[in-house]
């Protein structure tokens, strides 16, 4: 017998996390009844393809890593993994010293493994001595998983291989795709792997050498697909079909007895579990019924606000090297941008020939001053910030503007205990509520399908 057949269980948000969720528990779980409740009009949360100077221009995450497996596997079992691309270029550079300076080749999340590698003047000489050596700690790392146990990213760096090496390349990388603070990311949370390695006896720099001396450098470190990442969210619809409903709002979770109460602006829904994918604040409101400290913890976690903007430019006017993905700019600099991605560069599919297209960030979580700007003066604001970098001085031929507030979650120390300590509270005060999503393991697509993908092991072990 089938013991989850007749059983129910709700996924409230279709975004990438709640739909990985759904996935899961309808191929691993046949005969269970799975339902994804969905504010919006549409799928996807924050994976959002549209037409832009027209091609298929993402207005949110572009790619996903290959290191992790998560959404690669995903990929995999949905049939997509042929249709995927690599990046056609695969250097990016920063801007330093009023000017853009090459990343270093080999480095991992923006450390640098052999100094020969780095450019003359982008570090100083002691940070260069620093990096030939095994990058062992100024003093012994605390161990464990407990509050002492993790550091910030900060701190690791910084002891392992020196103040410039942090500010001038690792949080411009790290503390950009985070739109966070290197000095206040949970190491255990965010690079496991750095607190890992720099707690070995060999020290940080000599066991990543390790670690990486057999990759092969010409493995492409993201993929994506060429008609936008919404794909993957289209092709997950497509194969939940009528399980995910649209237009519903979530305005309660209550329990009743041994069944879960789902009040919808247009009724209600009842369910054996209950899986929240929504953003933190929001699922904050939806558990406070069920499980207030939940929702302290969840109310307490920090966001920043971003926005991207997507500029075209004439091919005549504006042409950046082929083989550069983009570049960062790191805080300090007084700009108000934080990245500038070269997308036809950086992908083929989204070259034309006649424009160079740019995807150009702002936002991080200690500074907001995008987010209090108009589009016009947003995009004002970014074309001399390009100016300025890229020498560009001609008008664009098409701009948009793509808001994304408080999307990114930030993972402080000890982010990954407290997460833990979430989890077992609405286990103890509300068995058959689950609570996943980008705050729990990360903002990246991978991340987000391993969050859905652990929700409906979870689910299952409930229902047995």
């Amino acid at each position: 017998m089938n013991p989850t057949a007749g059983r129910h269980v709700v996924v409230v948000g279709a975004g990438i996390t709640g739909l990985s969720a759904a996935h899961r528990l309808m191929v691993d779980r046949p005969g269970l009844e799975v339902t994804v409740l969905e504010a919006a009009p549409a799928a996807g949360g924050r994976l959002v393809t549209t037409p832009f100077a027209g091609l298929p221009v993402d207005e949110g995450a572009d790619s996903f890593l290959m290191s992790v497996p998560w959404a690669a596997d995903l990929c995999t079992e949905l049939g997509l993994s042929d249709e995927l691309v690599a990046p056609s270029a695969r250097s990016a550079s920063l801007w330093l010293d009023e000017r853009l300076r090459p990343i270093p080749a080999g480095s991992v999340l923006g450390l640098p493994l052999d100094p020969a590698m780095v450019q003359p003047g982008l570090l100083p000489e002691a940070d260069l001595r620093r990096l030939a050596g095994p990058g062992l700690p100024e003093k012994r790392l605390p161990a464990g998983d407990g509050p002492a146990g993790d550091l910030s990213i900060g701190e690791v760096i910084r002891s392992c291989a020196g103040d410039a090496v942090l500010e001038r390349l690792v949080d411009p990388l790290l503390g950009g795709v985070n739109a966070g603070l290197a000095d206040e990311m949970s190491c255990a949370s965010m690079t496991p792997q750095f607190l890992r390695a720099a707690r070995s006896d060999d020290g940080l720099l000599a066991t990543l050498r390790i670690a990486t001396a057999g990759a092969d450098p010409a493995a492409p470190i993201f993929n994506a697909h060429p008609a936008g990442m919404a794909h993957l969210i289209e092709t997950l619809v497509e194969r939940l079909a009528h399980r995910v409903r649209t237009n519903q709002r979530v305005l309660s979770i209550t329990a009743d007895e041994n069944r879960w109460l789902i009040d919808l602006d247009n009724g209600t829904e009842t369910a054996d579990a209950v899986v929240v994918t929504t953003p933190a604040p929001v699922a904050a409101t939806l558990v406070k019924a069920a499980c207030p400290r939940a929702a302290t913890t969840l109310r307490g976690i920090r966001h920043a606000s971003v926005s991207l903007a997507a500029v075209a430019y004439r091919r005549s006017d504006l042409e950046v090297p082929a083989d550069q993905s983009g570049f960062l700019v790191p805080r300090g600099s007084d700009m108000l941008m934080t990245a500038c991605s070269f997308a036809g560069s950086k992908w083929s599919h989204l070259d034309d020939g006649e424009h160079t297209i740019l995807r150009v960030s702002a936002g991080r979580i200690d500074d907001d001053r995008s987010s209090h700007m108009d589009d016009d003066t947003l995009v004002t604001a970014l074309r001399r910030d390009l100016s300025t970098t890229l020498g560009v001085k001609a008008g664009p031929t098409a701009a948009r503007v793509t808001r994304w507030p408080d999307s990114l979650a930030q993972f402080p120390v000890g982010h990954r205990r407290q997460m833990a300590e979430m989890l077992l509270g609405l286990n103890q005060d509300a068995p058959g509520l689950f609570v996943t999503g980008s705050a729990h393991n990360g903002v990246g697509i991978p991340a987000c399908v391993r969050s859905g993908s652990d929700a409906a092991a979870a689910v299952s072990e409930l229902l047995g």
